[in-house]
């Protein structure tokens, strides 16, 4: 943790200043450059959003940077994206990584079983067999640990004068009541990504070639 010692930092003087019941995106590298708070406002939505991502984040230390930097300021959603920087901690010893990653997962519960989890796969457009079989693990957790597994492989380009002209659609109507709506986790998730498709061109492998085996 001694490296990460300046962002956490910096995470604990923004909790000062942050509010409870929030959505909070806690990822990697990747996840740390997506402006969630911007994001939220251009679709006008009707929740705040918070990143909590680090730089080369792995599962064996997310629990106790969680209790650190995301538990302070209770996140009625956590969605998680961790997993790119463990690939060969995932190859060598499955068994630990998903040991490690139910161990989080059981730990957000524990502040408030009733936060909504979100399980982000790992980006594979080059269908590296490792990868895809660590965000096959990602799956049978999520369904096992009732959160909700979203592929980002799948998700398109983000449209966000569509995407506000929906929201504003639905809360005129009476479809969604702002001050009570709690979005689907999946459909945040989808926002956020498409964005970064947008931003850079597409979802890049969030890890360097792995040999292929056999």
């Amino acid at each position: 943790m001694n490296t990460f010692s300046n962002e956490i930092n910096k995470y604990k003087a923004l909790n000062s200043l942050a509010s409870v019941g929030s959505v909070v995106l806690f990822g990697g590298s990747m996840d740390k450059e997506i402006p969630v708070l911007e994001i939220a406002q251009s679709c006008d939505l009707n929740f705040t959003m918070y990143n909590r991502s680090i730089d080369n984040l792995s599962i064996l230390e997310a629990t106790q940077y969680y209790e650190t930097c995301i538990a302070p300021i209770q996140p009625e959603a956590v969605l998680i994206h961790i997993g790119s920087t463990d690939i060969d901690f995932f190859r060598n010893n499955t068994s630990a990584f998903d040991k490690a990653y139910i161990a989080l997962i059981e730990r957000i519960k524990a502040d408030n079983k009733k936060t909504r989890i979100a399980v982000i796969s790992v980006a594979n457009y080059s269908k590296n067999e490792t990868v895809s079989e660590l965000n096959r693990h990602l799956h049978a957790i999520a369904d096992s640990e009732h959160c909700e597994f979203c592929d980002i492989n799948r998700i398109k380009v983000w449209n966000p004068r569509a995407t506000k002209e929906v929201f504003s659609f639905l809360y005129d109507t009476g479809f969604l009541r702002p001050l009570s709506i709690k979005k689907p986790v999946r459909d945040i998730v989808n926002l956020l990504y498409g964005y970064v498709n947008t931003a850079i061109g597409t979802i890049k492998d969030e890890i360097a070639p792995i040999p292929q085996v056999g």
